[in-house]
């Protein structure tokens, strides 16, 4: 078991390390305060430590837990899992954000070779880092309410965490109070459920979930309530968390829609203090914001319902091969000729460029989609020499095992990614369809992971009521490029990694003026993130956010109404 101090031995924990500028200085929060928030919680107020804590003789003086040979071999053996990482608060599936970037405080083993002494052996120091020192384990309202009542009085800046899947640092940040949601693990269904305030004619079924629930507990409990809850490729992200209040994109997107167009209720503590119940029918406004605004920004979710789907068998297309340069283009001029045609009968799916692809279709007998794919078929087996199978899934988690085990991309490293939402307008003609394929290939060249996602709701178009870039609905394709780097990676060098990944994503940008890039899987640094994340919404969702949130107790990198990279809060961002 990871090393996890209880308050009693951090009441003098005011110590911070010297990333950016300093919110919990001695002095600045006595220990009164803090010992009246952690009696206000319950003694709930804990340190966190370092996930490679246990490996490291020495630390930074602001570092607790303990060397500790054993723990760090369990560290090391479960290192690039993120099973292991996702519940431990010191733990980030992107390790950068474990650190601050700025100044290299880190505590990081070598995602290569963990169990590499080089990493952590004298003169390596464990340090804080991006971590925040304390945070509440929350169990109710009131815990969050606690927190931002402390906020207000103090401060300290706020951050919400649940299991770490977080490509932007928003769950992180050094001197921040954190809010760790993990253990909100509710789950229910019913069948006819009703959102409070709305007429009866409304119901329908519908799971609620906490905060803290991952999709792996979500894909298991709709199986065994033979319903269907599709969702993020990963098995640990949280339901509730960004992938929810950011968008949410699964292989059933463009037949079913975004997880916000699904959202049938949350219940949220607001920074006012509020605890609240938005919906359709009450806090409207409060709704539309949480439907893609992003999370940690108009409040804290404790859970959500979300709308179920009948248990569903669905055909599913998937094909390997071995890429070459001359294959990889190949393939990707045949999607591209047919996206549109795909998508407006209901597959979606995700194409890695370098090897496979994996479509679906709820909307279809197995018979109709070996006519729609028999042309996919004969140029894959004949031109690729690719292994091609059409399957029926009996369910989304027999299609996910069967399919998205293990996960596509990377945990336990430094990484980041940038994406860009391709319009259908990319695809009217033979030319436009040859200049974006060469430009997907030349901004993924030396993406070490790079997936073109076919998540878009274009076939589901839209309900109304969210507050996503209106541009996803009018898009084929999600295509996200990626980073990444080790331990011992220097500032400059790290600087250099995401300027080259922004300028290879302008290649797409160029080709797609007015479109977006998807909030919670974007470039850390996305030109003109607000109109990108939120096009039209952006001045509604300011708006919104000012009214929830007056006093800015909440905020997170490019969010909603961001008070910019010069915060001090945003110091060891690079």
């Amino acid at each position: 078991m990871l090393f996890k101090p209880k308050f009693a031995t951090i009441l003098t924990l005011i110590v911070v390390s010297s990333c950016g500028d300093s919110f919990l200085q001695v002095g600045a929060v006595s220990q009164q305060q803090w010992d009246q928030l952690n009696s206000t919680v319950n003694g709930r107020l804990q340190a966190a430590v370092p996930f490679s804590r246990p490996c490291f003789p020495d630390v930074a003086q602001d570092v607790l837990g303990e060397f500790d040979e054993d723990e760090c071999a369990t560290v090391q053996a479960g290192y690039t899992n993120s099973t292991v990482r996702v519940g431990v608060v010191g733990s980030y599936m992107m390790t950068q954000w474990e650190t601050c970037q700025a100044t290299s405080e880190q505590c990081l083993l070598d995602d290569l070779d963990p169990s590499d002494a080089q990493a952590f052996s004298p003169p390596q120091v464990c340090a804080q880092g991006g971590i925040p020192p304390l945070y509440i384990d929350v169990q109710e309202p009131a815990d969050v309410q606690a927190a931002f009542s402390f906020s207000q009085n103090t401060s300290v800046p706020i951050v919400v965490k649940t299991t770490g899947h977080d490509y932007s640092g928003r769950s992180s940040g050094a001197n921040a109070l954190a809010l760790w949601m993990y253990n909100l693990q509710q789950l229910s269904y019913n069948s006819t459920f009703v959102a409070s305030g709305c007429q009866e004619s409304s119901a329908a079924p519908g799971v609620t979930v906490g905060a803290g629930v991952t999709f792996g507990q979500l894909y298991d409990f709709a199986e065994a309530n033979n319903i269907t809850c599709p969702g993020a490729a990963e098995l640990s992200v949280a339901v509730v968390g960004g992938h929810l209040q950011g968008g949410g994109h699964s292989a059933l997107s463009n037949a079913f829609g975004l997880a916000v167009d699904r959202l049938l209720e949350v219940k949220i503590v607001t920074p006012t203090g509020e605890y609240l119940t938005a919906n359709s029918c009450q806090n409207e406004d409060l709704f539309f914001a949480i439907r893609g605004g992003g999370g940690g920004t108009f409040g804290v979710v404790m859970e959500a319902t979300i709308r179920a789907l009948p248990q569903l068998s669905f055909p599913a297309v998937h094909f390997d091969f071995n890429v070459t340069s001359e294959t990889e283009r190949e393939l990707l001029q045949f999607i591209a000729s047919n996206s549109l045609q795909w998508a407006e009968a209901g597959w979606g799916g995700y194409i890695l460029p370098k090897g496979s692809m994996l479509f679906v279709n709820p909307f279809l007998s197995m018979a109709q989609a070996e006519e729609q794919m028999t042309s996919l078929q004969q140029f894959v087996t004949t031109n690729l020499g690719a292994t091609f199978t059409l399957t029926l899934q009996p369910s989304f988690l027999t299609m996910f095992n069967n399919f998205l085990l293990p996960p596509a991309l990377p945990v336990g490293l430094p990484f980041i990614t940038t994406s860009r939402l391709i319009p259908a307008a990319n695809f009217a003609s033979n030319e436009s369809q040859a200049e974006l394929v060469d430009r997907v290939i030349e901004a993924l060249d030396d993406s070490p992971y790079q997936i073109i996602f076919a998540v878009t709701p274009y076939y589901f178009k839209s309900p109304g009521g969210t507050s996503i870039n209106p541009i996803w609905r009018e898009s084929l394709w999600h295509v996200l490029g990626s980073a990444s780097w080790n331990y011992n990676t220097t500032t400059d060098e790290k600087r250099a990694i995401y300027s080259n990944r922004t300028s290879q994503m302008d290649l797409l940008r160029e080709i797609t003026p007015g479109s977006g890039a998807y909030f919670n899987e974007a470039d850390v640094h996305e030109p003109d993130a607000s109109a990108s994340f939120w096009g039209d919404n952006y001045d509604t969702l300011v708006a919104i956010k000012r009214r929830y949130d007056p006093n800015h107790l909440l905020d997170c990198w490019q969010c909603v109404d961001w008070e910019g990279p010069s915060a001090a809060r945003f110091s060891c961002y690079l």
